[in-house]
């Protein structure tokens, strides 16, 4: 009796587990549904991407040059597209990485809620959660820290540095290894 009891204990918590997953798949197509469906954002391309963070009081410089597109909603929130990962230099001396994915809300002379963008500052990588302009500066900011630039530094977009790619040539049951731009 225990071994059928055992038996019907395992069927009837597999079919709870399914019943759960059936629910949550129905839930998450539900809300992906609703989203696309009710989703009042501009998807655009690299261009506008430019001009539009200029309307909002920021340079065109403070994105980089490898913008593929982007989507802005009505409430601010947006996603920038890059082709890739980009590396810059602030002011000669900070690197700056651009993920390949950006996330945030976006207002008038506000960044606010970052992923996607960090610094490098004290041999550490720190996310940059905010940017925001103050009169003639741009704001960075990294949780309790900040850092304030001129906004000349951000005039153009900059220019994405090459990454580096370690590799090891074999010759001979030696190894060489060396750094490829």
């Amino acid at each position: 009796m225990a071994r059928v009891q055992g038996l019907f204990l395992d069927d009837l918590a597999a079919a709870v587990m399914c019943v759960m997953m059936a629910f949550a798949l129905a839930s998450s197509v539900e809300a992906a549904t609703a989203a696309v469906s009710s989703e009042k954002s501009l998807a655009t391309s690299s261009s506008d991407a430019y001009e539009k963070i200029e309307t909002y009081g920021f340079p065109r410089g403070i994105l980089p040059p490898t913008v593929t597109g982007y989507n802005l909603e009505a409430n601010g929130r947006f996603v920038l597209y890059l082709e890739g990962d980009c590396r810059v230099l602030i002011e000669e001396k900070y690197p700056l990485e651009y993920g390949k994915v950006i996330t945030g809300v976006l207002s008038y002379g506000q960044l606010e809620e970052l992923q996607g963008i960090r610094v490098k500052a004290f041999f550490v990588w720190w996310d940059i959660t905010a940017i925001s302009r103050n009169s003639n500066d741009l704001l960075f900011v990294i949780g309790l820290l900040s850092a304030q630039f001129p906004l000349t530094n951000f005039d153009d977009p900059p220019v994405c540095e090459r990454k580096k790619l370690d590799v090891l040539l074999l010759a001979g049951g030696g190894g060489v290894s060396g750094t490829i731009w």
